[in-house]
């Protein structure tokens, strides 16, 4: 076997690895929840020994933390989540009671997302009752021109802003008039687009100006989540998150 080859066998056996670990991390539907390796096996799909090894290594590297019987989220994971979302402190604290509102209404998964160039940074996600077939994690990223809350945040951008993710697009007409219902309706819909078993209703989070700074939404398997019938809730918490936000601001600004 070439050298060339021996190098793109370790480096495939090496992602498949790292894929699969982060299979196992996401498992976790919160951050306090324990798991025991027959647990993580099922929602993962790996065989129980593969999980074993995972969580050896994991558990190694500070990443989960071994209890009686079970494992969860080791400090080194939490406080890397942490300075991930460092940036969006008063956002979390302010954004959460609203999304939890949703997740109560609908028992389905809300996600509260900010803009970050063409993708939308997770700031903070609450679990449906059933694990959503579209991985997303807090601090990592989502597209924005299929997302609902892409479209969102999008639709209450600055022109410029929308430009910047227009100009890559194979069809920028499409987004373009999807951004002009968003801003005339206040919602935002991903019908599969971004995942083709999951729907999805999302609204901004606005700023004193119109302008979105986050947005909150509710997602489920297409199957059994009509995203219309939550839209009007979800557009009054996305509101009541901008009063309540805009509220926080001032009071931080005036102490």
């Amino acid at each position: 076997m070439s050298i060339t080859r021996l190098d793109t066998d370790v480096a495939q056996a090496n992602r498949a690895v790292v894929e699969k670990a982060f299979a196992v991390l996401e498992a976790w539907d919160h951050r306090g929840e324990s798991l025991g390796a027959s647990e993580l096996a099922r929602r993962t799909g790996l065989p129980k020994s593969t999980s074993h090894r995972l969580l050896g290594i994991l558990e190694a590297a500070g990443v989960v933390e071994r209890l009686s019987g079970s494992y969860r989220l080791g400090d080194r994971l939490r406080d890397i989540s942490g300075m991930v979302s460092a940036g969006f402190p008063d956002l979390r604290e302010v954004g959460l009671p609203f999304m939890q509102d949703l997740y109560e209404l609908t028992h389905e998964t809300v996600h509260l997302g900010a803009l970050d160039g063409d993708v939308v940074h997770c700031v903070e996600k609450i679990y449906g009752h059933r694990r959503s077939p579209l991985n997303s994690r807090v601090g990592g990223t989502l597209p924005a021109h299929t997302t609902a809350l892409g479209k969102a945040l999008l639709g209450f951008s600055s022109l410029n802003v929308q430009r910047s993710v227009l100009t890559h697009l194979d069809e920028p007409l499409v987004l373009s008039a999807t951004l002009r219902t968003v801003r005339r309706t206040g919602v935002a819909f991903d019908q599969c687009e971004t995942h083709p078993a999951v729907a999805c209703v999302a609204a901004p989070v606005l700023n004193r100006d119109g302008r979105a700074i986050a947005a909150i939404s509710v997602s489920g398997p297409a199957s059994r989540f009509t995203p219309a019938l939550v839209a009007d809730r979800v557009r009054r918490a996305a509101h009541a998150a901008s009063l309540a936000l805009a509220s926080a601001r001032t009071d931080t600004v005036s102490a």
